[in-house]
């Protein structure tokens, strides 16, 4: 029999006697194990939400294994509690073995935000994780404070606006909607609703549920068609058919696609837009 296999032997009947004894005596014999938050990572991140990933190392400074029976948490973003809970995963740690723990977590702005509009005066959201790891008679705690980064919300604005025809009854236009993205990953959209006005013109409703997306630092227009008849643009009937350029106010809500539901985002701009033939 070896000297390491005596050591485990002897310690293993040590904390057996220490049971027999009481509490306070496993604590004598056995030393806590460390849980550390050593990372968080940003798995994937929309305009809705940030998929994130805690990792957390635990150390078994024991010559024995030792196992972890739950883990809890506490996540509180911009000083308001978000979530919390237990992992609810046995974890075993060798003899002195270091094993490493993650814990996903995903945000909702929404849940966090009053509006996502709020996003836009924000680089950061500060988070603290806390809880507690147990292993039987410990419970380690841990906590943590750092920063998340959040995403910028896109730049959208009306860039042309063309007559694709006249008849009797009214125009067919085409509105070009410009969307930029100043982020490092890609928006989606499922489509948006909107309400556009042409100069005097009635307000106009419409929707698209054409999916969208645009890439990374880059600008994509979406054309959208318009039918008005004449009675909606009594007052735009020159310009309709000349050209020149008209104040357009358009409003709307642009649909997001999340981890787990769909969210909308607001937007409106106003400006003059030229009008081609």
């Amino acid at each position: 029999m070896t000297g390491e296999t005596m050591v485990r032997l002897g310690l293993v009947g040590s904390m057996m006697a220490a049971l027999l004894s009481g509490c306070a005596m496993v604590k004598e014999h056995v030393k806590q194990p460390e849980v550390d938050l050593r990372d968080v990572q940003v798995v994937a991140m929309s305009l809705a939400d940030v998929q994130l990933a805690f990792d957390l190392d635990v150390r078994n400074p024991n010559p024995v294994g030792i196992s972890m029976q739950d883990l809890s948490y506490r996540l509180e973003l911009a000083n308001k509690t978000f979530s919390n809970g237990t992992l609810g995963e046995r974890l075993r740690i060798g003899a002195n073995q270091q094993s490493r723990i993650t814990l996903p977590l995903t945000l909702r702005y929404s849940d966090v935000l009053d509006s996502l509009t709020d996003l836009g005066g924000k680089d950061e959201l500060d988070y603290r994780i806390s809880g507690e790891a147990k292993f039987g008679l410990f419970a380690i705690p841990y906590s943590q404070s750092g920063s998340i980064p959040v995403p910028r919300l896109p730049d959208v604005s009306v860039q042309s606006l063309r007559v694709n025809g006249l008849s009797l009854s009214g125009a067919q236009l085409a509105v070009g909607l410009k969307v930029n993205n100043t982020n490092r990953f890609p928006i989606r959209f499922n489509g948006l609703d909107y309400q556009i006005k042409l100069g005097d013109a009635s307000v106009l409703n419409g929707e698209s549920t054409q999916p969208f997306a645009v890439e990374p630092n880059r600008t994509e227009t979406l054309p959208l068609s318009l039918n008005l008849d004449y009675g909606q643009i009594a007052g735009l009937t020159q310009v309709l058919k000349q050209g020149g350029s008209l104040p357009v106010a358009f409003t709307g809500n642009l649909k997001i696609p999340g981890a787990t539901s769909e969210v909308t985002l607001p937007y409106q701009w106003s400006g003059d837009v030229p009008f081609r033939r």
